[in-house]
C-alpha cells in the first residue's frame, strides 16, 4: 500500500526549506516586475491600477505553494528522480533558447534536444526516461495552476487585426513560484524514523540504469524552486475559456509524456519517443492554439454604430449598472455616442444622474440607469475598443533578445 499520509507529511516538512534558497526569492523578485509592468500599462490606459503587484504576487505565492505539494505527490507517487537527469545541461540550454524567443525557455525544448543528444552521441550521459518523466510532472503542476488561476490577471489589450482594424482582448501572463520536492537516488543505510518502506511496485519510472537492482537504494527528497509561467491571448473567447482550454491541452499533453517516460524506463526504443515527442507536442500546441485565436471572429470587434465595452474597473459606475464585456454603449442620457470620446466628454459634464442605452452582446436592447447625487457622476469605469486606428496599445508578438539586437543593429545603421 502507497504511504500516501506519510509523504504528505514529509512533502510539508520539507517544502518551506525551498524559502530559505535564494532563488525563490529572485524567482519572487521577477514575478513582481513582471507584475508592475502590467500595473504601469493599467495606469496608462485606465487612470489607476485595478489589482497591486504586491497582491498578485501574494496570489502566485499561494497557488504555487498548492502547486508545489501537488507536483511532489505526483513526482513521489511515480518515483521521478532527478538523479543523472541532466539538468546542469538543460538550464544553460534554455537560457540560450530563450535568446532565440520567450517562449522557448521550457524544459520541453531543452530537456528534449539534451536527450537526443545523449541518445544519439551518447553524451551527455543522462537518465533520459527520468528527465522527461520530471518535464511532464512539471507541465502537469503548470496546467492545474493555469485551470485554476490562468484568469485571474488577465490584461486588456489592443491589436491590430487585418480583417477589422483594432480589436480588443486580454493579454493573460501568469508567473508561480513552485517549492517543490524532488526525489535523488542514492545508497546507503537511514534510521528507521527517517525512512518510508515503498511498495513492491514502486517506483513506476525505473531508477538509472546503474541503480537498477541494487538492494541498499534510497531514495531522499531534496526541496527545489521551480519557475513556472503562462503566456497566452484570448481574442476569440473570454479569458477564462481561453486559459482552461489551454490547461486542458496542456494536461493531455503531460498525461502523454509521462506516459512515454514511463514506458522508456522499461523499453530503450520509447527514449528516442519522448525526447521527440516533448518539443514537438508542445510547439505544436502552441501553432495550433494561436492560429485558431487569430482565424476565429474576435470577440471584440468596434462596432458600426456605438462603442463596444472591453472591460470595466470593479466596483465603478458601469459595474454598478450591470455592463459587461461585449455590451455596446448606444447612448448616454439620450446623447449618441459614436466614438471612445464621446464617453469621455459626457461624463465631464458630471451629470447627477445617468442612464445608458446598451446592446448585449446577444443583440436585446436595454436601458440602465444610475443616480449621482449630489456630486455627480465623474467617471464611467469602462475601457472601450477604440475606433482609431492609432492606438498607443497593440499588442506584437514577444522577441527573442537575438531578434531585437538586430532590429537595433538595423535602426542605428539607418
Amino acid at each position: 500500500m502507497f504511504p500516501l499520509l506519510s509523504i504528505i507529511r514529509f512533502i510539508l516538512e520539507g517544502i518551506p526549506l525551498s524559502l530559505a534558497n535564494p532563488f525563490f526569492w529572485m524567482v519572487l523578485m521577477i514575478i513582481w516586475l513582471q507584475y508592475r509592468r502590467t500595473a504601469e500599462m493599467e495606469e496608462k490606459m485606465f487612470g489607476f491600477v485595478r489589482e497591486s503587484p504586491g497582491r498578485k504576487t501574494l496570489y502566485s505565492i499561494l497557488a504555487g505553494l498548492l502547486g508545489g505539494i501537488i507536483g511532489s505527490l505526483v513526482i513521489v507517487f511515480l518515483g521521478i528522480s532527478i538523479t543523472e537527469a541532466g539538468l546542469t545541461y538543460v538550464w544553460p540550454l534554455a537560457i540560450l533558447l530563450m535568446l532565440i524567443h520567450p517562449r522557448f525557455m521550457c524544459f520541453s525544448y531543452a530537456g528534449g534536444i539534451i536527450s537526443l543528444f545523449s541518445l544519439i552521441f551518447g553524451f551527455p550521459e543522462i537518465d533520459v526516461p527520468g528527465l522527461m518523466a520530471l518535464v511532464g510532472s512539471l507541465h502537469m503542476v503548470e496546467s492545474l495552476l493555469i485551470f485554476a488561476t490562468g484568469d485571474l490577471n488577465s490584461a486588456p489589450v489592443f491589436i491590430h487585426d487585418d480583417r477589422y482594424g483594432v480589436i480588443g482582448g486580454f493579454s493573460l501572463q501568469e508567473f508561480w513560484p513552485v517549492p517543490i520536492m524532488m526525489l535523488a537516488v542514492t545508497a546507503g543505510q537511514l534510521s528507521a524514523q527517517d525512512m518510508v518502506n515503498m511498495p513492491d511496485w514502486w517506483p513506476i519510472v525505473k531508477p538509472p540504469a546503474g541503480w537498477a537492482g541494487r538492494e541498499d537504494l534510497i531514495y531522499l527528497m531534496v526541496p527545489v524552486v521551480a519557475a513556472l509561467g503562462y503566456g497566452d491571448i484570448a481574442l476569440s473567447r473570454t479569458p477564462r475559456s481561453r486559459s482552461r482550454s489551454s490547461a486542458v491541452n496542456l494536461l493531455f499533453f503531460s498525461i502523454a509524456l509521462l506516459f512515454f517516460s514511463i514506458m522508456a524506463s522499461r523499453i530503450s526504443a520509447f527514449k528516442y519517443v519522448a525526447a521527440v515527442f516533448a518539443p514537438v507536442a508542445h510547439e505544436t500546441l502552441i501553432i495550433l492554439g494561436k492560429r485558431r485565436e487569430k482565424q476565429s471572429t474576435p470577440l471584440f470587434t468596434p462596432p458600426e454604430r456605438g462603442v463596444r465595452v472591453l472591460d470595466l474597473v470593479k466596483g465603478s459606475p458601469a459595474d454598478k449598472m450591470g455592463i459587461e464585456p461585449g455590451d455596446v454603449l448606444l447612448a448616454i442620457n439620450g446623447r449618441p455616442i459614436w466614438a471612445e470620446d464621446d464617453v469621455r466628454i459626457i461624463v465631464e459634464t458630471r451629470p447627477t444622474y445617468v442612464w445608458l442605452d446598451v446592446v448585449k452582446p446577444d443583440g436585446e436592447f436595454r436601458t440602465v440607469e444610475m443616480a449621482a447625487y449630489p456630486e455627480g457622476m465623474g467617471m464611467l469605469g469602462v475601457l472601450v475598443v477604440p475606433k482609431n486606428r492609432e492606438v498607443p496599445f497593440v499588442v506584437v508578438e514577444e522577441k527573442g533578445l537575438i531578434e531585437r539586437l538586430k532590429k537595433l543593429i538595423n535602426r542605428k545603421s539607418n
